[in-house]
């Protein structure tokens, strides 16, 4: 076998840092159940509760006891393929539904200091994918198994610098964990190629948060990029070639301007903006030692943004509700930039959650969530194999959280 035969699957590993994902491009935005329940509507401005430091540090400062989230997101995707002309070197099936359901927890923990300084500890998932096609449907050449892993622990800590105005910061160390897995056509037979491979990187985040009058808020937050150069090994293993491989990534920065809006004792209206710098996603590079496993991506992807407005209603002292909506753009230019790994587009969040407190030391939160997006095409070509198509996409995110307050 020659180098340019056995080019094809390094593709696997650039097309595939992407995800079924439910924020745009590969991020996961669940990180906060309440923040679930208002289509996370506001969030860099609100601070209800402990996972509102992912969002923002400075919310930390308007929380006055020790508080301890545990939290689950189950998430179930629907992502059907729709054959149109597809172009292969054998014959392959149609293949219905690549989404798997999973489930993703978060814990946040917060610790005033002093009157002016408060604590805050985050582990979250903030970006992630799990598909998985048959291995001899029609788009094999481009995509089979794509899992995904982040673990970003984040410490943070806000400081009330005037009675209206609150700074946080925070730093994160993140794991990131790739397996990916794609068929390929050597010498007249569908072999199966496989990439390992992880990195630890380091990041910051930091924000503010300012009371204009006692009904007004507004919150601006800035989460770094974070930059990995993932090592590991690719295999194939039915001609026996194996190699180390090592690709850079960068995960994107993040901007996010919010407003909190009380309008009675009972209704409070939020809204924000956040922009995405997925521009950084131009080209993708994989490099193995042998250079057999060497290959450059184009991606192009753009930059995004994400327009969110919620509403919530304090019922009784027992008792909130919130809803929100939400609007998150696709960072994918074109039907020939989307890949079989994720068939990413432009998605409409509507969302409804409720708080019970049980006691004074316990509060219950749940929130849902459905996804509508559009019917997103795809027109990807991997060496002499072109995948053509649409694929019919939702999804569906329930939450439950439990606090402990001390």
């Amino acid at each position: 076998m020659n180098k340019k035969t056995i080019r094809i699957p390094a593709m696997l590993f650039l097309s595939g840092i992407s995800s079924t994902s439910f924020a745009a491009g590969f991020a996961l935005i669940e990180q906060s159940v309440t923040g679930l329940g208002r289509a996370f509507a506001g969030s860099a401005a609100v601070s209800e509760d402990a996972s509102a430091q992912y969002f923002n540090p400075a919310a930390l400062s308007y929380l006055k006891r020790e508080e301890m989230d545990l939290a689950i997101n189950f998430i179930a995707p629907r992502s059907e393929f729709n054959n149109d002309g597809s172009t292969i070197p054998s014959n392959g099936g149609d293949y219905s539904d690549a989404a798997n359901n999973a489930f993703l927890p978060n814990f946040s923990y917060v610790k005033p200091l002093n009157e002016k300084l408060t604590l805050g500890f985050a582990v979250v998932s903030p970006f992630g994918l799990v598909t998985e096609y048959n291995e001899s449907w029609v788009g094999r050449y481009s995509a089979v198994k794509s899992d995904l892993k982040t673990y970003n622990f984040n410490p943070s800590l806000a400081f009330k610098a005037t009675d209206k105005l609150s700074i946080g910061f925070g730093v994160s160390a993140q794991y990131i964990d790739l397996t990916l897995t794609q068929m390929a056509r050597l010498a007249g037979s569908d072999v199966k190629v496989k990439l390992e491979a992880d990195d630890w990187a380091y990041g910051y985040n930091m924000g503010v948060i300012y009371d204009f009058t006692p009904s007004t808020r507004v919150g601006l937050s800035y989460r770094s990029k974070i930059s990995h150069t993932l090592e590991g090994d690719g295999s194939i293993k039915q001609v026996g070639v194996e190699d180390n491989i090592t690709g850079d990534v960068d995960l994107p920065e993040t901007l996010s301007l919010a407003l909190q809006q009380r309008l009675s004792q009972k209704w409070t209206v939020m809204a924000d903006v956040t922009w995405t710098r997925w521009s950084r996603f131009q080209e993708l590079k994989i490099e193995s030692d042998g250079g057999t496993l060497s290959s450059t991506k184009e991606e192009k992807w753009e930059n995004t943004l994400r327009y969110g407005i919620g509403l919530s209603y304090a019922h009784s002292d027992k008792w909130q509700f919130r809803t929100g909506i939400a609007y998150d753009e696709t960072p994918v230019p074109s039907a020939q930039y989307r890949t079989a790994r994720i068939p990413d587009t432009d998605r409409t969040w509507l969302a409804v959650g409720a708080t019970y407190h049980y006691s004074d030391n316990l509060i219950l939160d749940a929130g849902y969530a459905h996804l509508f997006a559009d019917n997103p095409k795809i027109n990807e070509t991997t060496g002499s194999s072109r995948l053509s198509g649409d694929y019919d996409v939702n999804v569906d995110i329930v939450g439950v959280q439990l606090r402990w307050l001390h």
